[in-house]
């Protein structure tokens, strides 16, 4: 009863920060009109026949990479209860770190997964987005993502002290993330000392896994590997974040 009364309380704290959510709905499809050319080129060799966009790629890689820039919005709120001093205040009255935790940690996903499905939604009504795989896989691929991407908030906020490092690890985060793996531009334009550590972040996979099914039309099975590199991204990112996290660490929304 006490981690869906947290969710609910975390729910009404971040309807306060809908206009920096926004702008991680807005910013993508924005910057859609920008960069698609260039995937629209990689596209034409890779299928020929025209049938996919460069915008059926460049979609889902810029939703991912406003995403991880958004983990600045809902660790603000894990912040905050420091700041605010009802971190203090509820672990004086007995609710458990793990309870607080789980409950941001649970909102931090929703949101992702409604600003991710939002801006496909739009991609799909402005830019004509579509893909050739079956949806389910698609889902289960954004699932995962969404999962790797909010232990790595939880890991930010872990290593992070006050907003000024938060924002500094999620933004540096997010591009790092996104230009090595082929998210905010194509991964065959990239230098090769770029695409030889690819492999080392997260989005990588997860592109490949968009590429496979939205250009190859894979299923849930021709996915397996890019899933359980996923998986163990979010394993790392999750011990990490355990095994650093100090409660008692005082934390604030100033610099």
């Amino acid at each position: 009863m006490t981690t869906w009364v947290l969710i609910r309380h975390e729910f009404s704290l971040l309807r306060a920060l809908w206009i920096p959510l926004s702008l991680c709905f807005s910013m993508p499809l924005l910057a859609l009109a920008f960069v698609e050319g260039g995937f629209s080129a990689v596209v034409r060799l890779k299928d020929p026949d025209g049938l996919v966009q460069g915008v059926d790629l460049a979609a889902p890689g810029l939703a991912t990479m406003f995403c991880l820039m958004s983990l600045s919005v809902t660790g603000h709120l894990f912040l905050g209860e420091h700041a605010w001093g009802t971190w203090a205040r509820m672990r004086c009255i007995g609710v458990r770190t793990g309870q607080i935790m789980l409950a941001k940690l649970s909102v931090a996903l929703v949101a992702y997964l409604v600003l991710f499905v939002s801006v496909m939604g739009s991609a799909r009504l402005i830019f004509d987005w579509r893909m050739r795989g079956p949806l389910a896989t698609f889902a289960t691929v954004v699932a995962l993502l969404g999962l790797v991407t909010v232990v790595f908030g939880a890991l930010a906020c872990t290593l992070c002290r006050n907003q000024a490092e938060l924002n500094a690890m999620t933004y540096l985060g997010a591009l790092v993330m996104a230009g090595l793996g082929g998210a905010l531009t194509p991964f065959e334009t990239l230098p090769s000392w770029a695409q030889s550590i690819a492999p080392l972040v997260p989005t990588y996979w997860s592109v490949r896994a968009f590429e496979a099914v939205i250009l190859g039309g894979a299923g849930l099975s021709e996915v397996t590997v890019e899933l359980a590199a996923l998986a163990v991204f979010a394993a790392v990112f999750g011990t990490l974040a355990y095994i650093l996290f100090d409660e008692d660490e005082r934390r604030s929304t100033w610099a």
